[in-house]
């Protein structure tokens, strides 16, 4: 039988941040982009990509969904391919702000970089690697117990 190991306090404190983060702004893509989007001023066509924001607000709600899933499962498996999409995606949505410069809330892009960094990807990249590498030690030892 396989050892069961909990779940660290800070993996599901910081899954209910970010699902809280993903679904507010998910549902802002969806129903308030101007709002979302504030960095186009001057940007008249919401309507003409409407397809475009309400996919990316489906996007964040569809990730929001999976956090709660995975928080709520407490599946090390789970917790370590959940906090790897969203280390993915993090990773693109900051590399789209570097490229861009939007989405940067006014800061210079190494300020905002730096931020991102230390308050996304590492600990996204920490509570993945604490999902896969627990799920694979405990398929690890249970096949060792059995053979």
């Amino acid at each position: 039988m396989a050892k069961h190991t909990a779940m660290p306090k800070w993996i599901f404190y910081f899954g209910c941040f970010l699902t809280f983060i993903g679904v507010t702004a998910g549902l802002l893509g969806i129903f308030s982009p101007t709002m979302f989007f504030n960095d186009f001023p001057n940007f008249a066509q919401w309507d003409e990509i409407g397809y475009v924001t309400t996919g990316w607000g489906i996007r964040n709600l569809g990730m929001g969904l999976a956090m709660i899933l995975a928080l709520w499962m407490k599946t090390p498996s789970v917790i370590g391919a959940v906090f790897a999409m969203r280390f993915v995606t993090e990773s693109g949505d900051l590399l789209n702000s570097l490229i861009t410069g939007h989405g940067t809330l006014g800061l210079p892009l190494g300020v905002f970089a730096a931020g991102w960094i230390v308050l996304f990807l590492i600990p996204e990249a920490m509570a993945a690697r604490w999902g896969l590498t627990t799920a694979f030690g405990t398929k690890s030892n249970s096949s060792e117990k059995q053979g």
